[in-house]
């Protein structure tokens, strides 16, 4: 059993909020003593506003969230309460579900060196991302081709970015991207790098032959 995961919480309060596109559920962990709180939020945060706004793909995902995990719309949650779910606790929320969180570096990494195995590299259509872990974490190193639309709040690939993100992919790691799975295991040696001078970023070095 993952040592993350509390079995059988009780789902003992639900508060509805932002004119009920929020449901914070509220599940007591009677064995530790602790409350575990869970949030379905139909709206997305947008950075540049610095403030929620109504998603449409994100209320729906709520809603088939609350057929799935509770066998009922979101608006009727409540009554729900009583019953007993499965809550995965990670450092900065819980979840319904397991999840393979990527943790990231803070300004205080920065100039960090380290060498690492690659975990996996995934493409998922808006950029190919290498991770790694380091200290029991999972982390990541982005190469991003797809470019996200304000008005529409989508990301979408950009076909011109994917050759140039490819190339470099080929360049740095010697094989395509289409042949990812062989670096799997292989050592890497990242730098924490910074961006604007606020985000540190994982820079991984080019591979030697």
């Amino acid at each position: 059993m993952s040592n993350n995961l509390v079995k059988d919480a009780q789902l003992v309060e639900v508060v509805y909020a932002n004119d009920n596109k929020k449901a914070t559920m509220t599940f007591l962990n009677e064995d530790l003593g602790e409350v575990l709180e869970v949030n379905f939020n139909k709206q997305a945060y947008d950075q540049d506003k610095s403030a929620y706004v109504d998603d449409p793909d994100r209320a729906q995902k709520v809603e088939d969230w609350s057929q799935q995990y509770f066998n009922t719309d979101f608006d009727h949650l409540t009554d729900k309460i009583g019953e007993k779910h499965d809550i995965y606790k990670y450092e900065r929320f819980n979840s319904l579900y397991p999840l393979d969180v990527v943790e990231k570096f803070t300004l205080d990494d920065v100039d960090d060196f380290f060498t690492v195995p690659i975990k996996e590299i995934e493409d998922d259509g808006i950029a190919v991302r290498i991770r790694f872990e380091r200290d029991g974490k999972t982390y990541e190193s982005k190469m991003t081709y797809g470019k996200y639309v304000e008005s529409i709040k989508k990301w979408f690939p950009n076909p011109q970015r994917k050759t140039s993100v490819y190339k470099k992919f080929e360049d740095k790691f010697g094989v395509p991207v289409e042949q990812a799975d062989k670096l799997v295991g292989k050592n890497i040696i990242v730098e924490i790098d910074k961006a604007f001078n606020k985000y540190a970023y994982a820079n991984i070095k080019k591979l030697t032959k």
